[in-house]
C-alpha cells in the first residue's frame, strides 16, 4: 500500500486541490502541512487527520484508502495489520449453525480406492483434486467406524478438509487430533492477516460442530517449516489409510500399506510428545462443587468483549436462588459457591482493573428476554423484570467510572455468539455450539492472547460512547422495564 504522504499527494494533485486551503481549513501552519506531504510527519492526531480528510473531499472509498495509510503510518505496519487481523476475527466469528444434510460413508468406498490405485501400497498422487477425492473417502470411512481416529499435521489451511470435517457425522466415536505449527512472532501470509488468528478461525467451526477435536502446536518459522523447499510436511491419517503431500495440497501420496500406516501412527504419536495442548474444551457452569475449586473460576480477565453486557457480576444470593432450576444434587453448595465467586467478582470490579465492552443490542436484549448468554437457558429460568432493573442499577456505578463501555461502528455488530474474556496469561472464548451447549475454549498459547489483549487495550476513543452517554442509556432502559 503507498505510504499516508503518497496518498495524500495524489488526491491533492487529481483534485487540484491548493495545499493553502487544506492548511486554512486544518488550522496548520504551512511548514507542517509541507512535512506531512513530504512523509517527514504525520498528523499529530486523529481530530487533524479528521479535518484534512474532510479537505480533500473524498468519496467513501477514498476515505477508506486514505484512513487505512494514516493508521500504518501512526502504528507501523506490523502493528496495524496485526490489530486489524484480530478485528477481523472478532467480527467474522462464527454463529452457531445447524449441521446441514450430515455427511455419510458411501458404498463406493472401497471399490474407489481399489479402482484408483489397482490396490497398491502406496498410490502418487499429482494434483489437489485427486488428493481431496482420497481424503473425502478416508474420512467419510473413518467416521463409519465405532472408535475413529484422524491425526494430522499439518497447517488449518486446508479449506476442503476444514470444509469437511465440521460436516462429518460420526456413527460412534470420532476423535481427530492435530499438530500445528505456530509462530512466536507477528508473522503475516500474503494477505497481511497473522497466521495464528488465520488458523483459529479455521478452528472454531470444528468446536461449534461438537467434534472431539484436539490440536497441539509446536513453535517454528511457519514459512521455513512448510513452505521451503520440504517435500512432503503435511499428514493425513487414519486407521488404514494415510496421505503424505506438499504444503499446497498439489502432490502427494496415499499409502494403504498396514505397516506403513502404523509406522506413521507411531510417527505422529512421537511428534505429539514433543507439543503442547492448544486450548482446554469445558462447561462454563460446572454441575459439581469441587469445580469451583479449580484454577479456572480463581483467575479474572482483564478485558471482556461480547454482545451482552456482562452481567453476572450482578447476580446476588436472592437472585441466585429465585431463578436457578433445581437440577443439581449439591444445589446449595453450588448456590453458596456461586455467590462467593461472584462477590470476589464485584469486588475486583471496584479496583477499576477490567474493561468490560458489549452493544446496545446487546443490552436491549437482556433486558427484553432476562437472559444472560453466559449461563445456558436450561439452569434458570428468565429473570423477571425486576430482577433486570436491580442488576442494571447496580451497573450503572461501573458504567460511570468506565469499566462498562458501549461499543461504536464497526464492534458494534458483535456475533451473538462472541464472548472473549482474556487478560496477558489468561483467556477464553465462551459459545454455543450447533447442539446449543455453552462451551468455554481456553487458550494456552501466549501469543493469541497477547495479540488480544494489545488489540482490547488500544482501542480508539472513537469506538466507545461516553461513560455520561452509557449511564443514560442505561437508565432509560430501566425506566422503561418499570
Amino acid at each position: 500500500m503507498l505510504a499516508f504522504s503518497e496518498i495524500l499527494s495524489r488526491y491533492i494533485t487529481e483534485k487540484n486541490i491548493k495545499v493553502y486551503s487544506i492548511v486554512q481549513y486544518s488550522g496548520l501552519d504551512r511548514s507542517t502541512m509541507y512535512q506531512i506531504i513530504n512523509g517527514k510527519r504525520t498528523p499529530a492526531s486523529r481530530e487533524v487527520f479528521q479535518k484534512i480528510a474532510e479537505a480533500l473531499h473524498l468519496t467513501p472509498l477514498e476515505y477508506k484508502e486514505f484512513y487505512e495509510a494514516y493508521l500504518i503510518s501512526r502504528l507501523g505496519p506490523e502493528t496495524y495489520y496485526k490489530r486489524k487481523s484480530v478485528e477481523n476475527f472478532i467480527l467474522n466469528f462464527p454463529n452457531n449453525f445447524s449441521r446441514s444434510e450430515s455427511l455419510k460413508p458411501k458404498p463406493l468406498l472401497h471399490s474407489a480406492l481399489a479402482d484408483r490405485s489397482d490396490a497398491s501400497p502406496c498410490t502418487a498422487l499429482s494434483s489437489q483434486v485427486e488428493i481431496n477425492y482420497f481424503l473425502h473417502y478416508m474420512l467419510l470411512n473413518e467416521a463409519n467406524k465405532k472408535d475413529g481416529m484422524i491425526f494430522l499435521i499439518l497447517q488449518p489451511d486446508c479449506d476442503f478438509l476444514f470444509s469437511l470435517l465440521p460436516g462429518l457425522k460420526p456413527s460412534g466415536n470420532l476423535r481427530v487430533e492435530q499438530i500445528i505449527c505456530m509462530s512466536k512472532t507477528v508473522q503475516l501470509n500474503e494477505d497481511q492477516e497473522l497466521f495464528n488468528l488465520k488458523y483459529l478461525k479455521a478452528m472454531v467451526p470444528l468446536y461449534i460442530a461438537g467434534m472431539d477435536y484436539h490440536p497441539y502446536y509446536f513453535y517454528e518459522d511457519i514459512h521455513s517449516h512448510y513452505y521451503n523447499l520440504n517435500i512432503f510436511p503435511c499428514l493425513i491419517l487414519t486407521s488404514d489409510h494415510a496421505v503424505v503431500c506438499t504444503s499446497d495440497y498439489q502432490s502427494g501420496i496415499l499409502f494403504q500399506d498396514a505397516s506403513v500406516v502404523s509406522m506413521l501412527r507411531e510417527l505422529y504419536f512421537s511428534y505429539r510428545s514433543k507439543c503442547s495442548s492448544l486450548f482446554d474444551l469445558m462447561n462454563f457452569i460446572p454441575t459439581s462443587n469441587e469445580a469451583f475449586q479449580s484454577g479456572f473460576y480463581q483467575k479474572r480477565p482483564s478485558y471482556i468483549l461480547q454482545p451482552d453486557a456482562c452481567m453476572t457480576p450482578f447476580l446476588r444470593k436472592e437472585i441466585l436462588d429465585h431463578v436457578i432450576i433445581p437440577v443439581f444434587a449439591e444445589r446449595d453448595n453450588i448456590l453458596g459457591q456461586l455467590d462467593a465467586l461472584l462477590t470476589s467478582y464485584r469486588q475486583q470490579l471496584e479496583t477499576e482493573n477490567m474493561q468490560i465492552y458489549f452493544t446496545k443490542n446487546g443490552m436491549l436484549e437482556f433486558a427484553q428476554t432476562g437472559r444472560i448468554k453466559e449461563i445456558p437457558d436450561e439452569f434458570y429460568h428468565p429473570f423477571s423484570p425486576q430482577e433486570r432493573c436491580s442488576m442494571m442499577r447496580d451497573m450503572l456505578s461501573c458504567c460511570e467510572k468506565g469499566i462498562y463501555r458501549i461499543l461504536k461502528r464497526p464492534l458494534d455488530h458483535l456475533t451473538d455468539n462472541l464472548h472473549l474474556c482474556v487478560n496477558e496469561t489468561f483467556g477464553y472464548l465462551l459459545f454455543n455450539n450447533m447442539e446449543q451447549h455453552t462451551l468455554c475454549l481456553v487458550i494456552h498459547e501466549p501469543s493469541i492472547l497477547e495479540v488480544f489483549v494489545d488489540y482490547l487495550k488500544n482501542l480508539d476513543e472513537s469506538l466507545f460512547y461516553s461513560n455520561e452517554e452509557t449511564v443514560s442509556f442505561i437508565q432509560n432502559i430501566i425506566k422503561e422495564l418499570e
